[in-house]
């Protein structure tokens, strides 16, 4: 039965409860009315017709007083709500008054009658040779009040009516936004977070609407942070597994199902010592105590056994479930961790230290080697060029004592001479510049800026500085950067300017060589390409160094490769 049924049915009641009573107070009210009405009549009667009857016996005498009497009793009528009738002095009804004309052929029905009737009792009143009786007779009264009684209930149904239909209307229309409200719980109930309800002008349906949107938000917000935390907890690469405190899992994530070897929800209900090593369960069951006691077990690394008896080696951390309202321990969480792969890549990364510590002296070796090889060139063939030179020039000078073709080839031994010195020098500066050793990486620099303005005649080149002194492994390690920053630029960027600073940061105190150009620029992709052994080499000497090796193509456009060298490595020169 719907609410607005249920409220009107309560009123429909209470109006009849209400009609009852007010009828029954009518019912006794007019039975009240006839009662004194009956009473005062019969004290009329029982007061004046002795009187009025006597008088008559003494106006007439023998037969004629009987004939007087009925002539007075039919004169007189009725009196009131009362019947007389006269009896001779043998019993014989020789008078009775006439039916009341006063509504004549109706009476009020009889069950009515019988609840409103007064208690009535004849009386007689005694006169010579005759009896005459007087009965009280209501029904006139008792017609008045039923036609009173029956126009009052037709306006009191239409009334009832009246009132039913209005009542069940305005209920309806007061209780219409509670469709509204048990619409919006259907469709929540159906998975429709997103519903709202309107205001209303109502009081109460507006507080109810906005605790219904509250907790619509709330729903709704929780959901997002649950389906969140589900993802989280879906997509992460560690095992998360649940443990009632009877030690049985409730809870496993894909990742703990793929560790395990469980599958199909089959994970779940087993007993979590299922996955220890039996030597490991006394272990165990200590920090599972220690748990429940709230008592966390921070990360550590140790083994777990599969669905399938395999051993495998886990990082792990156990953290107890409390629930906070009671601080009562609910279960205990297991985070692990495969740690394979973190096996592998410790070793590996011991690997690639062993190659980088390799690679640095394979590099060092090869840069004395180069060093020596420079001095060799420059000390033992570099004298032995010059003093060919020096004798064939000398043999030129005595023009006027050789022949031509002895002239002509000491010119040529000159011009080759000096072709060969020229290529030495330039093979020595190419293997380690001579002024590195002796001036350092600025002035070598600057050396190497001019060479390049005189090569390159249509890139101009800026090289700005500050006098600083560096180890010998890092001048040679910035300059071959420098070296090889320049050449990309040269045959790559179709660069018109190429811009070099060496400067130390003032706050960090770190080294920094910036090799800059207006070029074409140079993709991220190719940054990253791994096979560029030019980045590579570069990267891995600054890396080498402590430092970092930082490749950009600015919006303006170009590259910009920056060289740092932490300040451990180098010191100012004030």
């Amino acid at each position: 039965m719907s609410l607005r049924v249920k409220i009107n049915f309560l009123v429909t009641v209470l109006m009849l409860v209400f009609i009852c009573s007010t009828t029954a107070i009518q019912l006794q009210d007019i039975k009240q009315q006839i009662q004194e009405e009956i009473t005062a009549g019969t004290k009329v009667a029982n007061q004046l017709l002795p009187y009025f009857l006597a008088r008559a016996q003494l106006l007439s005498q023998g037969k004629d007083r009987e004939e007087a009497l009925k002539s007075f009793l039919k004169n007189l009528g009725r009196i009131r709500a009362h019947e007389v009738r006269m009896f001779n002095s043998i019993g014989d009804l020789i008078y009775d008054s006439p039916p009341s004309k006063y509504k004549a052929g109706r009476n009020a029905p009889s069950w009515f009658t019988n609840i409103v009737s007064p208690k009535t009792e004849p009386f007689i009143i005694p006169a010579q040779a005759v009896t005459v009786q007087v009965i009280p007779n209501p029904s006139r009264a008792i017609l008045d009040a039923w036609d009173d009684l029956r126009e009052l209930a037709v306006v009191g149904l239409f009334f009832f009516i009246f009132v039913n239909l209005l009542v069940f209307w305005m209920i309806g229309k007061a209780l219409n936004p509670i469709k509204d409200i048990v619409f919006g719980l259907n469709k929540m109930r159906k998975g429709d977070f997103k519903t709202r309800l309107p205001t209303y002008n109502v009081t109460e349906f507006n507080s109810v609407t906005a605790g219904f949107n509250q907790m619509a938000n709330a729903i709704e917000q929780g959901l997002k942070e649950n389906r969140k935390l589900t993802l989280a907890i879906e997509q992460s690469t560690d095992a998360l597994v649940i443990v009632d405190k009877t030690g049985t899992i409730i809870f496993s994530n894909p990742a703990a199902e793929k560790l395990f070897g469980y599958f199909d929800e089959s994970f779940l209900g087993i007993n979590v010592e299922n996955l220890f090593p039996l030597h490991l369960r006394d272990e165990m069951e200590k920090k599972f105590i220690d748990v429940q006691n709230s008592i966390p077990v921070e990360t550590y690394d140790t083994t777990r056994i599969t669905r399938l008896g395999k051993i495998i080696e886990v990082s792990e951390k156990i953290t107890p479930i409390i629930e906070p309202k009671f601080n009562r321990g609910l279960g205990v969480l297991l985070l692990m961790r495969d740690i394979k792969e973190r096996r592998v890549a410790e070793e590996t990364k011991r690997e690639l230290e062993k190659n980088k510590e390799l690679a640095l002296l394979v590099q060092a070796r090869l840069e004395e080697e180069r060093k020596a090889l420079a001095m060799e060139l420059h000390d033992e063939l570099g004298q032995y060029v010059t003093a060919i030179k020096s004798i064939a020039q000398s043999m030129t000078n005595r023009k006027n004592e050789l022949d031509d073709k002895i002239y002509n080839n000491s010119k040529t031994i000159v011009s080759i001479s000096g072709q060969i010195y020229d290529a030495v020098h330039n093979i020595i500066k190419g293997l380690r510049p001579i002024s590195l050793d002796e001036f350092g990486l600025i002035d070598t620099l600057k050396e190497a800026v001019e060479d390049w303005k005189q090569i390159h005649e249509n890139i101009s080149f800026e090289l700005n500085s500050e006098a600083v002194v560096l180890p010998k492994e890092v001048e040679i390690s910035l300059f071959r950067v420098a070296q090889e920053c320049v050449n990309n630029a040269v045959k790559h960027s179709g660069a018109k300017s190429i811009s070099l600073e060496v400067k130390t940061s003032k706050t960090t105190g770190d080294l920094v060589l910036t090799v800059a150009d207006d070029g074409k620029g140079i993709t991220p992709e190719r940054i990253t390409q791994t096979d560029r052994f030019g980045l590579k080499g570069m990267r891995d000497r600054i890396q080498s160094l402590g430092g970092k090796f930082i490749v950009e193509s600015p919006e303006r456009g170009g590259t910009k490769v920056s060289s740092i060298v932490p300040g451990s490595k180098i010191k100012e020169v004030d």
